[in-house]
Formats: C-alpha cells, structure tokens, sequence
C-alpha cells in the first residue's frame, strides 16, 4: 500500500547510508530487493519452517530487506519462538508492518525485527500465554510458562534496543509503568 511505501523510504534511506548490501551498480539500478513474509492467521508450528525457509531463500538470492506482513490474534508461543529467533538470526534488515494485529505470539514475532511499523488502527500486544481447553475456551496458564513468555519478551526487545519492561507488561499483568499502564491490566498499543 501507499502508506507502507511512504513508511519503508527512510528505512532504505538508513540501510543505503549505513552500507546495506547494495553496493553494485546493477542492485542500485533495480534498487532494494525487499521480500515480504506474511505472518497471518493463527501462529501454527508450520509457519516457524515456512519462515525459516523463506529467510534463508531471501539471504541466498540477495535480497536487501525482509519485510513482515503482521496480522494475527497469535497462537503457539514454541512456533513464535522459533520465528523469534530465526529473525533475530539473519544478517537482513527487517520490518515488521503489523497490518492489523500483533496480538500475543504476534507480539514476540514483531518486537523481534530491527524496525516496527503499524497501520493506523492496529494494535501489538495482550500477550499473556493461555491455554486452550477442548471446548474452545481461553484458560489460564502456570506462572511457570507466563515466567518464560515474559523472559522471551523482555529478551527480544533488548535485542531489538526496545523497551524491555513495556514488552514484559503485556504479559504479565502484575507489572505497573508509571503513565502507561496500571497493575491488573495488560497494554495493547
């Protein structure tokens, strides 16, 4: 879209400033290879080797940046954990353009790219991990795994040079930031 072009200019902007892998003349005369990898729907084990693939094609056929189409309500964290690191793994600029929702295992996946970038209206976070029971319904889940999904997050947006307590708040409900969000509630932004 028009907005996402507009979004992406200064992003290639820094990339060709700071010395981006476009370096011959015939990459400068095609300009910037970006490869766009949607992660839609529900995060299903099957997505972290459909993008580790895709990654991996992507550095092989010199691409320039990766590009993260966001949309999704979440899913497994095991899956949102793999795709994590296999983002956080490759040597390619990426984004993440949340669409319309990092909700959850988005959220990880997202905070996981250099650059975040959002449609207006959409929104990134609620990521407390939850159980499904066989009737459909959201359980909670042990301290243990809501322990672990809050490690994972904070360690991300470290990486990411993010801010490591707000990724921590969306999920576990317990941590208060003075002006942002109160305890008892989970931000979504």
């Amino acid at each position: 879209s028009r907005t996402l072009f507009l979004l992406l200019i200064p992003v290639l902007a820094l990339i060709l400033v700071q010395g981006g892998s476009l370096a011959d003349d015939d990459a400068l005369a095609r300009g910037p290879r970006i490869v766009e990898i949607p992660i839609t729907g529900t995060i299903e084990m099957g997505l972290a080797p459909f993008v580790e693939r895709a990654i991996f094609e992507a550095e092989n056929d010199g691409a320039d940046l990766l590009l993260f189409r966001v949309d999704t309500f979440g899913g497994r964290i095991d899956a949102a954990v793999e795709i994590k690191d296999a983002i956080l793994a490759t040597n390619l600029p990426s984004v993440a353009w949340v669409e319309g929702r990092a909700i959850s295992a988005g959220a990880l996946i997202s905070l996981s790219a250099n650059t975040l970038v959002m449609n207006e209206g959409a929104s990134i976070g609620a990521a407390t991990p939850v159980q499904m029971s066989p009737g459909g319904e959201a359980k909670e889940t042990s301290e243990k795994t809501v322990s672990y999904m809050r490690g994972e997050m904070r360690a991300t947006a470290e990486a990411t040079g993010r801010d490591a307590r707000l990724a921590e708040a969306m999920v576990d409900a317990d941590i208060a930031i003075a002006g942002v969000i109160e305890t008892g509630k989970l931000p979504t932004l």
